[in-house]
């Protein structure tokens, strides 16, 4: 009975309702603007001059980028692009790179450019795309270090190899921008609570890094501002291109003992770069910018943990460096070929969001109704605004939409109704303030709600 009269006062407010639901659709293909011409590459330039090792006066940076683990969790390394490297004159130029890097000349060049310190590689030629090769190995290992140009020098000397790097900052300021990197990563951390679920870790620090950055849109290079490029734009600038959100997640996730790399590629037709994330022994894409609905400050979860069959709906991978090496001599190799070291199978759904968190509906037999309730009082209890569902195949996707919002009985507004009931007057939910995303490929739905208290909405 109580729930004919429930039909019956639906209908009275039916027609607002569902004028605000259609008018609070959001559209799924949120990505629109969030594209680059291309992504920041490595150029190489020819060095003139002296040739020697120690050509140049540097200063060595005392401060370090962040090395410990988040409070009460286990660091994890990333090293599939030293691991990839074939020879051991490659994996010596990485291990010199990572001390070259924090020796910074503090006066620029004739250039403008501040020097790191040159490696020498002996008697071994390494080619342009071999540097290259190696360079990109290191950056996709370490995307903290954010100070180094997208450039190096290289020249030959008598069968020997040498490189030099070149940084944005002086090594001073190296030390004033490590310095308030790393307080702001230790600001993000602070915030994980002990004993959290890898799944948990990731969510909280994918929302954490999307509230409080914004994509910059219209970035084509680095000539347009190198933070938006780089873990430090992300961080601590609150304002970066892919790039910067991808590296700035697998500084967080690594700090918290989550596998985390990037993955080159394009979207859409676009240079894109990306991450993945391995939960609990099974690894999933994640695209933090494509989540990041920067227009209406809203999260999504669209892109949380994906397989690779759905990442590759709009999403191209880059080949792996094995299949551009492939070829007898490297010189031939284009120097600009774009390649990732490490992008395993994604098969599993389990950590996806909406199989994670959503519930699950296959028809509207009682038990649906249930588990929504359920779902709501939960959430609500946590303050949390986002409702996720995940849809059968015994009605139609517009069939499960009609049956919740546009036909009697209105199945959520039923179930709002019920889980009100069971929730205090601080978490009470708006029955007249609802929005959704819709996602009719994948058979999901996303809801918003907001609470009678306007002071607990999220």
């Amino acid at each position: 009975m109580k729930r004919i009269v429930s039909g019956i006062l639906y209908v009275m407010f039916f027609g607002f309702a569902a004028t605000l639901v259609t008018a609070c659709i959001l559209l799924i293909f949120n990505s629109a603007g969030k594209t680059e011409q291309k992504l920041n590459d490595i150029e190489a330039v020819l060095l003139s001059g002296p040739t020697d090792e120690s050509d140049g006066s540097y200063e060595q940076i005392e401060a370090s980028v962040v090395t410990e683990p988040a409070k009460n969790y286990q660091r994890v390394s990333v090293r599939y692009g030293y691991n990839a490297l074939e020879n051991n004159e490659k994996k010596s130029l990485y291990d010199r790179i990572a001390n070259s890097i924090y020796s910074v000349s503090n006066e620029p060049d004739e250039n403008g450019r501040y020097r790191t310190s040159r490696m020498k590689i002996r008697n071994r030629r390494l080619s342009e795309f071999d540097i290259r090769e190696v360079v990109n190995a290191f950056i996709a290992d370490n995307p903290e270090i954010f100070w180094i140009e997208n450039l190096f020098g290289y020249a030959y000397d008598d069968g020997n190899t040498l490189v030099e790097f070149y940084s944005v900052l002086s090594s001073d300021e190296c030390k004033t921008y490590i310095d308030r990197f790393n307080k702001q990563v230790d600001l993000i951390l602070a915030g994980l609570d002990s004993g959290l679920s890898e799944y948990q870790r990731e969510k909280y620090l994918h929302d954490k890094l999307l509230r409080s950055c914004v994509y910059k849109a219209g970035v084509a290079s680095s000539a347009d501002g190198w933070e938006y490029f780089t873990s430090y734009g992300a961080i601590v600038n609150g304002e970066a291109v892919c790039e910067g959100y991808a590296k700035a997640m697998q500084i967080l996730l690594s700090r918290t003992g989550i596998m985390c790399s990037t993955v080159r590629g394009d979207a859409d037709g676009v240079a894109h770069m990306w991450n993945v994330v391995e939960l609990n022994g099974e690894w999933y894409h994640l695209d933090p910018t494509w989540d990041d609905n920067d227009k209406d400050g809203v999260i999504n979860y669209e892109y949380f943990n994906l397989t690779t069959e759905a990442i590759l709906k709009n999403h191209t991978i880059s080949d792996s460096i094995d299949t551009v090496i492939q070829v007898e001599n490297s010189e031939s190799i284009d120097p600009l070929a774009r390649y990732n070291f490490h992008v395993p199978m994604c098969t599993s759904k389990e950590m996806n969001y909406y199989y994670a968190e959503g519930v699950m509906i296959n028809n509207f037999d009682g038990s649906s109704d249930k588990a929504i309730i359920a779902s709501l009082v939960e959430k609500a209890n946590r303050s949390e605004v986002y409702i996720p569902l995940r849809f059968g195949t015994e009605l139609t996707y517009s069939e499960y939409i009609n049956k919740l919002f546009y036909e009697a009985p209105y199945e959520f507004y039923y179930c709002i109704e019920n889980a009100n009931e069971q929730l205090d007057v601080d978490h009470r939910i708006n029955k007249d303030s609802v929005s959704v995303l819709k996602n009719e490929s994948t058979m999901t739905l996303r809801i918003k709600v907001s609470f009678e208290n306007e002071n607990k909405a999220a």
